[in-house]
């Protein structure tokens, strides 16, 4: 058996994130230090929730500090994210972790459709955004050159460098409406509703 820690990543104001960020540093190195076989770290904007926000440029600080521990996303929200650009970081930051990431993903929270809006989204095409963005990023990876002719995005690449030190690792949150995608993508169920039968 395997344990990971999950970030609570919350802050109460702006005047405590700097803080908030500094202390949650600490806390994954001691991680890895305690025996602990993998971090997890979340996604949300504008609250506090997730003092950190974005996800992936704390996780460089964290692969810097650490060794040997997993570094997950618990998740990423790809219907927010442009695929290209989130590729490429993820590909950079597996090979600064020497491969130690998992990719967690999901499309965002209805509940929150205020982080949708401060995009200038909405929620109602989150699910197709996120399958269209899943489908560019795994294609970037493993082959090129890369086109893509999509609903969201009309995209033309020679090749995407760097490539993951790793074979990408994905995850799936696990709710009703994405059972569908993660069957036909082969992606590992990422458990996040508890009420829900696995059979």
């Amino acid at each position: 058996m395997r344990f990971g820690w999950l970030t609570l990543a919350h802050s109460p104001s702006p005047d405590g994130d700097y803080a908030a960020i500094r202390d949650l540093v600490t806390q994954a190195c001691f991680a890895e230090t305690a025996g602990f076989d993998g971090i997890w770290l979340t996604e949300h904007n504008f609250t506090g929730e997730s003092v950190y926000c974005d996800p992936i440029p704390f996780a460089s600080v964290v692969a810097a500090r650490t060794s040997r521990i997993r570094i997950g996303f618990a998740v990423i929200q790809l219907a927010l994210r442009h695929p290209i650009r989130l590729a490429t970081e993820l590909a950079l930051l597996d090979n600064l972790s020497d491969g130690r990431i998992d990719v967690g993903v999901g499309h965002g929270t209805n509940y929150n459709e205020y982080e949708f809006v401060g995009y200038g989204l909405r929620s109602d095409d989150s699910r197709e955004r996120m399958e269209e963005t899943l489908d560019v990023m795994l294609r970037a990876w493993t082959g090129a050159p890369l086109v893509h002719h999509g609903k969201f995005y009309q995209l033309s690449l020679p090749e995407l460098r760097p490539r993951p030190r790793q074979r990408p690792r994905f995850l799936a949150s696990a709710t009703r409406a994405s059972r569908p995608f993660q069957s036909a993508n082969a992606v590992a169920l990422f458990i996040t509703d508890s009420n829900w039968p696995l059979s």
